[in-house]
């Protein structure tokens, strides 16, 4: 697993670097990246950053077995509408990047009866080898001063956040697009009938927009809660 941004020259040249000597290596191992892309709202003090951006995204196609797609515009606009915070810094920026790959990869540290390892959490986002940039969510996201504002939710509300675009790590008009297919990661004691009964209003109320040549697949994993937590 790697994290790593492709806008400056570290992240990109040497990140990229990495990714394709980790795969040369360890060809039959699954790669996983957590890539941040640059604010394209916001002129850079890199220069060269739109080069950067183009020449890592042929080594993430290549050498990586799937890409969560992280965005710097969209990062600071959560942590200013969502976590209130007027003005974020890096801390702070990044604490929500940690959280959104703690989350996403709470199944593997957590195991339950399905998605135990990092292929059955793949196997139903990426329909083609290199098809496989993903987008990412997360609710409720907090800071610790609203640590004790949490209210308790609905599975169906859970879900419903997750689709809003403002719970997206990703600056992508996802409404007027379509999905090829959805993962639902909810840590915690949930009931299997609660699931059953908010896919079928998701589905209902047509929520997400599917692909027309592929079937509508709202997958849904759960997680025991951490016991550090």
């Amino acid at each position: 697993m790697v994290l790593h941004s492709i806008a400056g020259g570290t992240g990109s040249g040497l990140g990229s670097y990495l990714l394709e000597k980790l795969n040369d290596k360890y060809s039959k191992k699954v790669i996983s990246t957590y890539s941040v892309f640059p604010n394209q709202a916001e002129t850079s003090d890199v220069v060269v950053q739109p080069y950067n951006s183009v020449l890592t995204l042929k080594r993430l196609v290549n050498n990586s077995d799937s890409v969560v797609v992280l965005d710097n515009q969209a990062l600071n606009k959560i942590a200013v509408d969502r976590l209130k915070i007027s003005n974020p810094n890096f801390s702070q920026v990044n604490s929500i990047v940690s959280t959104v790959m703690a989350a996403s990869t709470t199944t593997l540290r957590y195991p339950s009866y399905m998605n135990n390892d990092m292929v059955g959490l793949m196997a139903s986002l990426i329909p083609t080898p290199r098809c496989h940039f993903l987008m990412t969510g997360y609710t409720p996201l907090t800071i610790e001063r609203q640590m004790s504002n949490i209210r308790k939710t609905t599975v169906l509300d859970v879900m419903r956040r997750l689709l809003h675009p403002n719970n997206i790590m990703v600056s992508a008009p996802t409404r007027k697009g379509k999905y090829m297919s959805i993962l639902n990661i909810i840590q915690g004691e949930v009931d299997a009938t609660q699931i059953h009964k908010s896919l079928q209003r998701v589905r209902e109320r047509k929520m997400a927009n599917f692909i027309d040549w592929g079937p509508a697949s709202i997958q849904v994993a759960l997680s025991k809660k951490s016991p550090y937590v």
